[in-house]
């Protein structure tokens, strides 16, 4: 055990508690390829996550091949509207990067919620969502699989949003990028007894 929890030990079997407090945000992954129904395997658990009235708001947009390609674009596209000088001989390694790391993401799945009409219904759906999404990943870690979960603004971008198809009543809520690790940072968490409050 690390000064944060277990390390990965890709096979063996794990506890949930070990899982949640072993999971690590993995940046860097191996280029090898990930089974496509081992994907499946931790998605068919992942939908299990507690939702009110059973509303199974979730849908997941597996990319691979050309769609996988043109995300690489939108995202270097995406990360270049955020720079002061995006024509800038200097920063063009920097967006090259951002669409061949992606490209090599052996997995990429977009997680997306249903919207209801009914704000606290949406809200619910919203959250019942991002608890498959967090479900998915330690599943993954569960099974030697690294994730790194990644929001921000490029959720709502209209390119993205046409290339995954997505009706107006349907919303990203964050993309997970999955492949086995490269390397598995070390973090430490504030303890929870400093975090809770009793009260009688």
């Amino acid at each position: 055990m690390t000064d944060g929890g277990p390390t990965l030990s890709q096979g063996a079997r794990m506890s949930v508690l070990d899982a949640i407090r072993g999971r690590r945000s993995v940046a860097k992954m191996k280029p090898d390829p990930v089974p496509r129904d081992l994907i499946m395997k931790v998605l068919d658990a992942a939908v299990w996550t507690p939702n009110h009235r059973v509303t199974e708001p979730w849908q997941f947009f597996v990319l691979e091949g050309e769609s996988k390609r043109r995300f690489a674009e939108i995202r270097r596209d995406f990360r270049r509207t955020l720079m002061p000088n995006p024509d800038a001989p200097e920063v063009q390694p920097a967006l090259e990067k951002v669409y061949q790391s992606t490209l090599e993401t052996p997995v990429i799945i977009a997680v997306t919620s249903h919207l209801a009409d009914d704000p606290e219904t949406r809200e619910e759906d919203v959250w019942a969502t991002f608890g498959a999404a967090y479900a998915f990943m330690l599943g993954a870690w569960s099974e030697g699989l690294g994730t790194y979960f990644r929001t921000g603004a490029l959720r709502d971008d209209p390119r993205l949003r046409q290339l995954l198809r997505l009706p107006e009543n349907r919303r990203v809520i964050g993309i997970v990028f999955a492949g086995y690790p490269a390397e598995v940072p070390q973090r430490r968490r504030t303890p929870a007894a400093e975090k809770t409050v009793w009260l009688e």
